[in-house]
């Protein structure tokens, strides 16, 4: 494992805006960073990466459905299954290539989210290197997302 990050906050997530992690579990690699202000996370290093992330839902307001997804500067936008009050969870693998990627995990729903307020933990993501190698393309290589 290359990063694992953490939220313990009781945020609300407003539409198109990321969830703020707060706390890194592991950071095993110094071409991995987070930005703890925006929410964005940078990729600085060639190579096929995996990426899995959950969230713990409480509510959405005005929307019947929830949705989270990762959104790329390469235009990626891998979206979660939906569900209204549940455990999201996504993962995907993405090719970093010319050493340079930016991402965010991001409310896709069509209002606020609130995570829930019942655990301690409210959501986490994790980034893999899984090879060295990489594909000079801008479509992911594989992509999945599921509904606990």
């Amino acid at each position: 494992m290359c990063l694992q990050i953490q939220s313990t906050l009781n945020n609300i997530i407003d539409k198109d805006q990321p969830i703020i992690f707060n706390k890194c579990i592991i950071n095993a690699n110094q071409n991995i960073t987070y930005n703890y202000n925006n929410g964005h996370f940078t990729i600085n290093s060639n190579g096929i990466y995996y990426i899995r992330w959950w969230a713990n839902i409480h509510s959405c307001n005005d929307s019947d459905y929830v949705s989270f997804s990762i959104k790329s500067c390469k235009g990626h936008n891998i979206e979660s299954c939906t569900t209204k009050k549940e455990q999201l969870c996504g993962d995907a693998i993405v090719s970093v290539y010319d050493s340079h990627l930016n991402f965010s995990l991001n409310n896709n729903s069509s209002s606020s989210v609130s995570l829930s307020p019942y655990t301690n933990i409210k959501a986490n993501l994790s980034i893999f290197k899984i090879s060295n190698s990489y594909f000079r393309d801008d479509n992911l290589l594989f992509k999945r997302s599921i509904n606990l």
